[in-house]
């Protein structure tokens, strides 16, 4: 705040300076000092560890608000086996676990699925999401995914998820999931609901500290009522992961 200067008049007298307080003889600091310390070591045990632990934690807060300052897009997130971070809407970040693979490749089939709703851009999936060894197959499901209708709800949900190959390197995630839709009926303010089930193989390669999605294979199906009892060469005939969650993305 500037200096208030409005008690000062044209031609008008300043106050004589105040005296200096004498300074204290080193006799009395030293007495000073002593008290101090005396009251201090007076105070019980259990309190003065506290105020220790509080001293401890109050720097390493002032530490870590330093290191993670500045701004970003990226929102950290703590999961058991990833993502770990959600940049412009897409969960990356993934453990190199069999279990890390099994989500790193659910949320590729979903995210593929936001591009076609317009929520986030195929350059961003593909910076995020897609390694540099990937198909032309799996780039195309992103180039050229067909855009849904303005007010399109559509949310892709794993029903099974199976690992077929795996390796700290390399991974292969069979995702069976349906595909549930609404979308206002011609006009007419009336919601239609459609729900198709369809197959998803993703290929994956651990690049750059995360597992990243090279390869792509689709196929519709099969139905609930068609693997009741699924044949031996079907990945439902496996048994498939268990602990599954969902969280939804803004």
């Amino acid at each position: 705040m500037a200096p208030d200067f409005s008690s000062i008049k044209p031609g008008s007298q300043q106050s004589p300076p105040a005296t200096a307080a004498p300074t204290p003889t080193s006799s009395a600091k030293t007495a000073e000092t002593k008290g101090w310390k005396a009251a201090f070591d007076r105070l019980p045990s259990w309190f003065k560890y506290g105020l220790g632990i509080l001293l401890v934690v109050t720097i390493l807060g002032i530490i870590l608000a330093g290191l993670s300052g500045g701004s970003s897009d990226s929102d950290t997130v703590r999961t058991g086996h990833g993502p770990n971070s959600i940049t412009n809407g897409i969960p990356h970040g993934y453990d190199r676990t069999e279990a890390g693979a099994q989500t790193a490749a659910t949320n590729f089939v979903q995210a593929a699925n936001q591009v076609s709703l317009g929520r986030i851009s195929a350059e961003e999936a593909k910076s995020a999401l897609v390694g540099s060894n990937a198909s032309d197959a799996l780039l195309a499901v992103l180039d050229e995914s067909v855009t849904q209708a303005e007010g399109t709800v559509m949310n892709v949900l794993p029903a099974l998820v199976n690992v077929t190959d795996y390796s700290d390197d390399r991974a292969v995630v069979s995702v069976w999931a349906v595909s549930a839709s609404q979308n206002d009926l011609s006009g007419t303010g009336k919601v239609s609901v459609l729900t198709v089930w369809s197959t998803t193989t993703v290929t994956l390669e651990w690049e750059n500290g995360d597992w990243k999605a090279v390869d792509w294979t689709f196929r519709s199906g099969p139905e609930p009522e068609e693997v009741s009892f699924p044949e031996g060469d079907s990945t439902l005939a496996e048994f498939g992961a268990n602990g599954l969650y969902t969280f939804f993305v803004e």
